[in-house]
C-alpha cells in the first residue's frame, strides 16, 4: 500500500493539546524578546534613574546648601549635580544594557536633559520651602 507523503499518521490520534475545545483559551507561543527591546528597556531603566537621582540632587542640594551663603549654595548645588551624574553613569553601566560599540555614548546622553530640569526643580521647591518666611504671611479673622 502506498500512502501519500502528507497523510503519514492517519491512524494517529489527536492529542487533546492539538485539538483545544471551546473551555481552554489557546496557548500561545512564548514571547522572545529580541535585542532592540532589551536595549529600549534598559535605555528606559537609565531615563527613569536619571530623573530620580536628579530630584535627589536637587534635594540633598538645597538641604545642605540652606545654611550656607548664596555664592557657596550655587558650588555646592552644582557640584553634588556632577557627582551624581557620574554616579548614575556608574548604575547605568551596571544595567547592562546590549549597545553597539558606536551607541555607548547613549548611556551618557539618556536622560540627561531630564535629569537637569527635575535637579534644578526640585532644588529651587525645596530651597523655597526651607527658607519661606512665614512672617509676612497673614491671616483674616
Amino acid at each position: 500500500m502506498v500512502r501519500h507523503p502528507k497523510n503519514k499518521d492517519e491512524n494517529k490520534k489527536p492529542e487533546p493539546s492539538e485539538n483545544p475545545t471551546k473551555d481552554t483559551p489557546p496557548v500561545e507561543p512564548p514571547v522572545i524578546e529580541d535585542d532592540e527591546s532589551k536595549k529600549r528597556r534598559g535605555l528606559d531603566k537609565v531615563f527613569w534613574l536619571r530623573v530620580g537621582l536628579g530630584i535627589l540632587a536637587g534635594a540633598i542640594s538645597a538641604i545642605l546648601g540652606s545654611p550656607l551663603e548664596v555664592s557657596q549654595r550655587i558650588f555646592v548645588g552644582f557640584g553634588i549635580m556632577i557627582v551624581m551624574f557620574i554616579v548614575s553613569y556608574g548604575i547605568a553601566k551596571g544595567f547592562r544594557v546590549p549597545l553597539l560599540p558606536s551607541d555607548k555614548r547613549k548611556l551618557v546622553t539618556t536622560g540627561y536633559g531630564s535629569y537637569f530640569l527635575m535637579f534644578i526643580f526640585s532644588w529651587i521647591l525645596i530651597n523655597t520651602v526651607i527658607n519661606a518666611d512665614l512672617s509676612s504671611i497673614t491671616t483674616i479673622h
